[in-house]
């Protein structure tokens, strides 16, 4: 779903742009519906693993609102390529373009909220990593005997 909802401002500007080239649109939109097709495929699988199960229904529910604002942009394109010097038709896809985009935003926040315990685990390891890389710097430099010693014992009666 990411190259989807990442690839979604490309999208927008290229539809928005193919409202002077509407011979353009019917690839984008195909483009699109299978884009959509791979995200509610991969939507759905998050949906089914998601904790809490509340984070799965946003997920499945914004997936199928993503679509059918999709559906109405097709429409439009369509529309629009029937009719291609129809300014309010123009703007209705521009705005449907818009809507698109922000129900893409919505399903990418439902997507990182059931990302979070994974986020977590990540930063965690992270952390974890930064401080034995520290310690082992530490006994580099100590049993180089290169750290002052605050009495006369060595850093191997320590180890």
């Amino acid at each position: 779903p990411v190259n989807f909802v990442f690839l979604l401002p490309v999208f927008f500007f290229q539809m928005t742009k193919s409202v002077t080239n509407p011979e353009e649109l019917g690839g984008l939109a195909s483009q699109m519906t299978n884009d959509y097709g791979h995200l509610a495929l991969q939507g759905r699988m998050a949906a089914a693993t998601a904790e809490p199960e509340e984070i799965g229904f946003q997920i499945r529910t914004r997936v199928q609102e993503l679509g059918h604002g999709c559906i109405f942009l097709v429409q439009k394109a369509g529309a629009l390529q029937i009719c291609p010097t129809d300014s309010y038709t123009k703007r209705e896809l521009i705005e449907c373009a818009r809507a698109v985009t922000e129900k893409v935003s919505l399903v990418l926040s439902a997507l990182q909220a059931g990302n979070k315990g994974t986020q977590a685990c990540i930063t965690a390891a992270s952390a974890v990593s930064g401080i034995i890389a520290d310690l082992d710097t530490t006994i580099m430099f100590a049993t180089a005997g290169t750290l002052n010693a605050e009495n006369n014992e060595s850093f191997a009666d320590h180890r």
